[in-house]
């Protein structure tokens, strides 16, 4: 099955709570379309829990970094990783030129400090090796729910988006054309830039976040989010989040989906 007939909705409900699901489901398939380019080894920015590679990059030789000790310990369980690393994105343990490409995952918007982040993967990276990357906009407090209905009220609704972005850790929350220097600040060439998540999508996605809160605690205390997964209730979501997950890419959007390449004369 290729990338683009698999469906990726399906193993995120089976996975995560519903406020994920919906953009991780979405990240999933544009990362996966890219999977021909991510020779190996690949460099994961920002692993996380392992959930995201598992999905979307079934079978690759992956080395993933992540300063979080939990977060590794509980990737290193999932198999995913060829190898993983505590580390935070300034000092990469990596030699110059080791990996054949990298990805990010919606990590570089929480990346403090960014500059140097991007100098070492672009320094790990082989000459002409892509860098595929998504991140969190400047549109993204602007388009939460929350600041919607304050703003219809009369309030400033902007404090609620920034309460949202201080709460989510968003340290980047950058325009396309601001992502777009940084990234060749550090070196690399964007190759393209898609905007992703409607504005509709993060409305329900930032409403979600309270209905699936007690997922927080399961996760706290099961070290998942599901308590059973097979007998999850978020098969009650697949009705609504289908549309989201299906529909065509808004000429402007909260997320942007970044194809970068390092020059190859390096």
């Amino acid at each position: 099955m290729t990338s683009s007939t698999r469906d990726f909705l399906r193993p995120h409900l089976m996975t995560l709570p519903p406020h994920r699901v919906m953009i991780r489901a979405i990240e999933a398939r544009l990362f996966a379309e890219t999977a021909p380019e991510l020779a190996e080894p690949v460099l994961d920015v920002g692993s996380g829990d392992g959930t995201f590679a598992e999905i979307a990059f079934p079978g690759k030789v992956i080395y993933g970094i992540d300063p979080i000790v939990s977060d590794t310990h509980e990737a290193h369980q999932r198999r995913v990783y060829r190898g993983l690393s505590v580390a935070d994105g300034k000092h990469l343990p990596f030699a110059d030129h080791t990996f054949a490409s990298a990805f990010s995952n919606c990590v570089l918007e929480h990346v403090e400090p960014l500059t140097e982040t991007l100098s070492e993967t672009f320094r790990t990276l082989k000459p002409g090796a892509p860098f595929i990357a998504s991140v969190v906009g400047n549109r993204f407090p602007s388009q939460l729910l929350g600041t919607k209905i304050l703003n219809a009220l009369g309030f400033d609704g902007m404090r609620y988006g920034r309460w949202f972005n201080k709460i989510s850790v968003h340290r980047n929350t950058l325009s396309r054309a601001d992502w777009s220097k940084r990234f060749t600040d550090a070196g690399f060439e964007v190759v393209s830039c898609r905007p992703y998540f409607s504005d509709a999508a993060l409305a329900l996605f930032d409403a979600s976040h309270y209905i699936a809160a007690p997922s927080l605690l399961t996760r706290k205390l099961l070290g998942r989010w599901l308590i059973a997964p097979p007998l999850t209730l978020n098969w009650l979501w697949e009705p609504i989040l289908r549309p989201l997950y299906e529909a065509p890419a808004p000429d402007d959007a909260p997320y942007y989906f970044f194809i970068l390449r390092k020059p190859a004369a390096q």
